[in-house]
C-alpha cells in the first residue's frame, strides 16, 4: 500500500521536471568546470620548464593534479586498495572506460600512453598533447614505436608510465590478451611492472563498443557521485621475455579482479 504524507502549508510539490532541472545545472556546471580547468591547463604548461626532465617531471605532476580536479569536480571517489612503488615504474590495468586514465594518474604522477583519436576528443586532445600523453596509432607500426621511445625517455627521467595493454576497453566482462610492446619497455628501462584492477560500482560507467564519447560523457556528468575502486598489485620485475611477464600481469589483474 502507497500513502501521501500531507504537504506543511506553504510546502510546495516538486515535479520530475525539478529533478531533470537539477541535473541540467549539474552537467552545466561540471562542462563549465571542465572548460576553466582546460583553460588553466593550458597556462600553466605555458610555464613548464624547457630542460627536458624537469618539464617531463612537471607535466607528469600537472596531469596529477588535473585528473584530481576532475576526480573531485564529478564527485568520482576513488578507493584504493595496496600502493605502486616509488617511481619509475610502468604501470598496467584492465581498461573499461575513458575513466580509467583519470582515476589512476590522479593516484600517481605519470604519463599515459592513450589511442589517437583521443587527441580529437573535444577539449580533451590538445590537453592531452600539452600533458605529455603519448598519442598512438596502433594501425601503424611506427606510431608505437615513436611512442615507446617517449615512454623510454619519460621513465629514464624519473617519470611512470601508465599503459592499457589490451589496446580497447570491454564491458569489464574479461581481460583481452595483453599486447607485448610496453613489456618489453620495462625490461629495457630495468623498471618493474605494476599491475591495478579497476571496477567501477555501476557498469553503466563502463564505454566499449559503439558508445560515443560525448552522450557518454553527459550522461557520467548528470551523476550526483559515483565510485571507482583501484587495486595495486605486487611489483613485478623482469624474470623471463616480455610475452611471460605480460602474462604474468594479466594474471595478476584477473585474480584481483575476482576479490
Amino acid at each position: 500500500m502507497t500513502t501521501t504524507a500531507p504537504l506543511d502549508a506553504g510546502r510546495r510539490l516538486s515535479g520530475p521536471g525539478d529533478g531533470l532541472w537539477t541535473e541540467a545545472i549539474s552537467v552545466a556546471s561540471r562542462v563549465s568546470g571542465v572548460m576553466g580547468l582546460a583553460l588553466d591547463t593550458v597556462l600553466r604548461t605555458s610555464r613548464l620548464p624547457e630542460v627536458p626532465a624537469y618539464r617531463a617531471r612537471g607535466r607528469a605532476h600537472l596531469l596529477h593534479r588535473v585528473t584530481k580536479d576532475l576526480c573531485a569536480m564529478h564527485a568520482l571517489h576513488v578507493r584504493v586498495t595496496g600502493s605502486p612503488p616509488e617511481p619509475p615504474f610502468v604501470l598496467v590495468a584492465n581498461h573499461v572506460s575513458y575513466l580509467d586514465p583519470i582515476v589512476l594518474a590522479s593516484l600517481t604522477p605519470c604519463t599515459a600512453i592513450a589511442k589517437q583519436e583521443v587527441g580529437g576528443w573535444p577539449l580533451i586532445g590538445d590537453r592531452a598533447r600539452e600533458l605529455g600523453v603519448l598519442l598512438v596509432d596502433r594501425a601503424r607500426p611506427a606510431s608505437g614505436a615513436r611512442v615507446l621511445r617517449g615512454a623510454l625517455r619519460a621513465l629514464r627521467h624519473g617519470v611512470p608510465v601508465l599503459n592499457f595493454p589490451e589496446g580497447s576497453t570491454t564491458r569489464a566482462d574479461r581481460v583481452l590478451p595483453f599486447r607485448k610492446g610496453i613489456f618489453g619497455l620495462a625490461r629495457i628501462a630495468g623498471v618493474p611492472i605494476v599491475p591495478a584492477a579497476v571496477t567501477y560500482d555501476d557498469p553503466a560507467l563502463c564505454w566499449a563498443g559503439d558508445d560515443t564519447f560525448v552522450p557518454h560523457y553527459l550522461r557520467f556528468a548528470r551523476r550526483r557521485e559515483a565510485t571507482a575502486f583501484v587495486t595495486f598489485g605486487p611489483p613485478l620485475g623482469d624474470h623471463g621475455g616480455a610475452p611471460e611477464l605480460a602474462e604474468r600481469a594479466r594474471a595478476v589483474i584477473v585474480d584481483l579482479l575476482s576479490l
